[in-house]
């Protein structure tokens, strides 16, 4: 008898060679981008070394400048003072003058910039991680500067001399936090660079298959060479924006102090409240706008200075070293140089 049974046959569930080089091949057109000709890279290059440089030339002028008008408008607001004190409509000149005072005084020269522009520039940074940070940053530098007052006018009856050398106390925290933040940075850098160096070695020790493609973070063969720029570059470090807050915040708003004292003067300090709280509200929309054209222009630069995963981490990693090695010398340059008082400018 003739048995009907078949054994089964085996079917090749592996797709072919050739479907699996057309993959291997559609997946490094999607990972590796076409790559950016050198004199663009170049040319992008010498366009920021060029800004640099003007604005390096005009620092000065900048400087003095920016002194000049917030002694105009500091004059200014301690004449509406004097004026509500008579009639109280002045008040709304006052928180006027006070908003534009918090906007244009935050588009001069300031370590806050320098430490929000520094940082964004050269970390890996998130949009909504960036506004808190400089809009948490601007209020707890009103809060501080009314804080300090409050307590030093009510509680110790002080003098506008010691308030002032209050402050300047509080200025050289903030420097010293701006290095601390730039040690911070500059070691999370070197670490990151040690990983991905690790990580390479361990690749190249244990991957001895061979490949006739060049490998990405993910090349298809089944293993990840390295981390890619959002993982190594930990953007959301609450560490990283703490310090920055402290740093930024703990140096009181001179413009606060002054109008908080004038206020405490005429017998209107709650007037003198409001009017710093409307700084800090002008503050925050200035260094908000700062923090998006750095995050922009970064985004456009870093187009230009990568063209695959790999070379964006190290690029990434790069760039972070930069950046904690310019707040370091620039905290001990103003640590250094921070022996004048409360600076109407920085």
């Amino acid at each position: 008898m003739k048995s009907d049974y078949h054994s089964p046959v085996e079917v090749d569930n592996n797709p072919p060679l050739s479907s699996c080089v057309h993959h291997q091949s559609h997946e490094h057109a999607k990972i590796h981008p076409t790559p950016v000709s050198w004199l663009a890279r170049i040319s992008v290059l010498l366009l920021f070394v060029a800004s640099g440089y003007m604005l390096w030339q005009q620092w000065p002028t900048l400087l003095m400048e920016s002194i000049k008008w917030q002694r105009d408008i500091n004059g200014q607001l301690s004449d509406l003072l004097y004026d509500a004190q008579q009639n109280i409509t002045a008040a709304y000149s006052l928180a006027g003058l006070s908003f534009l005072y918090g906007i244009f005084h935050s588009l001069g020269p300031g370590h806050g910039k320098m430490i929000v522009t520094t940082y964004l520039a050269t970390n890996p940074a998130k949009i909504k991680a960036s506004l808190v940070m400089t809009v948490v940053s601007a209020f707890v530098q009103a809060l501080v500067a009314i804080t300090l007052v409050s307590i030093l006018l009510i509680f110790f009856k002080s003098s506008m001399r010691q308030v002032n050398d209050a402050a300047d106390q509080f200025i050289s925290y903030s420097f010293m936090a701006m290095l601390l933040l730039g040690a911070i940075v500059i070691y999370r850098s070197l670490k990151q660079a040690w990983q991905l160096r690790m990580q390479q070695q361990h690749h190249n020790h244990n991957h001895n298959h061979n490949h006739n493609h060049n490998h990405g973070s993910e090349c298809g063969c089944g293993h990840k060479h390295f981390a890619s720029s959002d993982e190594i570059n930990n953007a959301t470090s609450l560490r990283e924006y703490i310090v920055i807050i402290f740093s930024i915040g703990i140096r009181p708003c001179t413009g606060a102090i002054l109008v908080l004292l004038f206020a405490n003067m005429v017998g209107l300090y709650w007037l003198g409240v409001i009017s710093a709280i409307l700084m800090a509200v002008g503050t925050a929309l200035t260094t908000s706008a700062i923090a998006l054209l750095t995050l922009s222009g970064k985004k456009i630069v870093s187009r230009y200075l990568a063209t695959n995963e790999r070379q964006r981490t190290m690029t990434g990693i790069i760039l972070k070293l930069f950046g904690g090695i310019l707040l370091v010398l620039l905290a001990i340059i103003l640590l250094n140089g921070h022996s004048y008082g409360m600076s109407p400018v920085l």
